[in-house]
């Protein structure tokens, strides 16, 4: 009994496509079909689908993201290799269950910021705790935001930096601030310390003693006087020094520093979930049973289009499975069996296997098992790897099952 072809109504659902533009979808897979009947060879060359804009958004539900990630040229391919990491997986485990919410740096003399989280999980390292969190921003599994700036020695970009104030005449930091008093009664201007005497305050010229401020002397201000050469200035002139190799600096040659918190990314985190902790358990059983395992994996149909799925498992030429995983937190309706068949159509595994989690609705479990799909409902990824190894005890992979090439169109 051979397979039916995908009917209009599955590909405006599968495409988000209205009814001509489905139909003329339809007509082109049938001249592809016919085609690899009569010659398999060089198809992309020789078939000319139709030029249709597919809705993306409907297209792609049960595979993760194909957003991209900051604009560095990295891909999601550069993210997966990341998630293969312990240290990384620990750390996108801790904000997937909550226990961190934002990377806030912590100031820091000899490393500018410091990310106590993250050293945590690359055995105290500093220096390798920044850079595995730009690693993950650069791929874009994190999303960061302004927290501060902070002043650096322009030589050896040390965050170990004195703000200092010197003579404007000889630049000596051996610099006094000076309190100006007026004696109320007889005029005299003089500085606070020639007003101090044994604790007192006591006019330097008619030695009355001045008890109450504001009745019998006030304050006029301040100036510096340097005790290296003497000269006094309304205002000294700011520098910085670094206390780390010495170097003095003014504010225009003042380094700066960005320091960022960060997040992750709420397409990362789906991303993570999927190919780690959902996939993990199912990736090991189909290990398990000798397959050579990509999640997610991608293959080049015979249109020349490449099909992503959440597994592709192998051995060798003869047994290639295909395996997508949808979640919901109610039935799964019609749309993830569309999708997915309109990619095999084009790959022609040995086996196509879909998991539910947690369920399919009957009308998606019927569409399924017309178009060859084997499901697995299961309540979680865990359950999912159990049924799947009962699957392939079951029916095992012997070469029998139908394959796309015997589609009658």
């Amino acid at each position: 009994m051979s397979r039916p072809g995908i009917p209009v109504g599955v590909l405006e659902l599968a495409f988000g496509l209205p009814g001509a533009s489905a139909i003329s979808l339809q007509n082109g897979l049938n001249r592809l079909a016919n085609h690899m009947r009569s010659d398999t060879s060089n198809v992309a060359n020789k078939v000319q689908l139709p030029n249709i804009h597919l809705n993306m958004s409907r297209l792609r539900i049960t595979s993760g993201t194909s957003e991209e990630s900051r604009a560095t040229g990295m891909t999601s391919k550069d993210r997966i290799t990341l998630y293969q990491d312990q240290g990384v997986q620990l750390l996108l485990g801790r904000f997937v269950k909550g226990e961190i919410v934002e990377l806030v740096p912590s100031f820091d003399l000899s490393q500018t910021a410091r990310y106590p989280e993250v050293e945590e999980v690359v055995d105290g390292d500093t220096t390798a705790a920044k850079q595995l969190v730009e690693r993950l921003w650069d791929v874009g599994i994190f999303k960061r935001k302004f927290h501060e700036k902070i002043l650096v020695c322009p030589s050896c970009l040390s965050a170990n930096v004195s703000n200092d104030y010197v003579c404007p005449n000889c630049n000596s930091i051996d610099i006094e601030r000076k309190t100006l008093l007026e004696h109320t009664a007889c005029g005299t201007i003089d500085s606070v310390d020639n007003f101090l005497i044994e604790g007192g305050l006591y006019c330097p010229k008619c030695n009355k003693e001045l008890i109450e401020a504001g009745v019998d002397y006030q304050k006029l201000g301040a100036w510096f006087q340097c005790s290296q050469c003497g000269k006094r200035s309304d205002l000294p002139s700011p520098i910085h020094r670094c206390r780390s190799c010495g170097h003095i600096f003014t504010i225009k040659d003042t380094g700066f520093v960005n320091v960022y918190s960060y997040r992750i990314s709420a397409d990362a985190e789906e991303e993570f979930k999927r190919t780690f902790l959902v996939m993990r358990p199912i990736g090991a059983t189909l290990e398990d049973f000798q397959y050579k395992v990509e999640m997610p994996g991608q293959i080049a149909g015979r249109s020349g289009a490449l099909h992503r799925f959440d597994a592709v498992a192998s051995k060798g030429s003869l047994e290639l499975v295909v395996l997508d995983v949808v979640a919901s937190e109610r039935e799964i309706e019609e749309t993830p069996i569309a999708s997915l068949y309109a990619k095999v159509f084009d790959v022609s595994p040995t086996q196509t296997i879909l998991v539910a989690i947690p369920r399919l609705s009957e009308k998606a479990k019927k569409l399924a098992a017309l178009y060859r799909i084997s499901v697995i409902e299961a309540n979680d990824s865990q359950q999912a790897a159990e049924l799947l190894k009962e699957h392939f005890g079951w029916t095992g992979l012997s070469g029998n099952e139908e394959s796309i090439d015997d589609l009658q169109l």
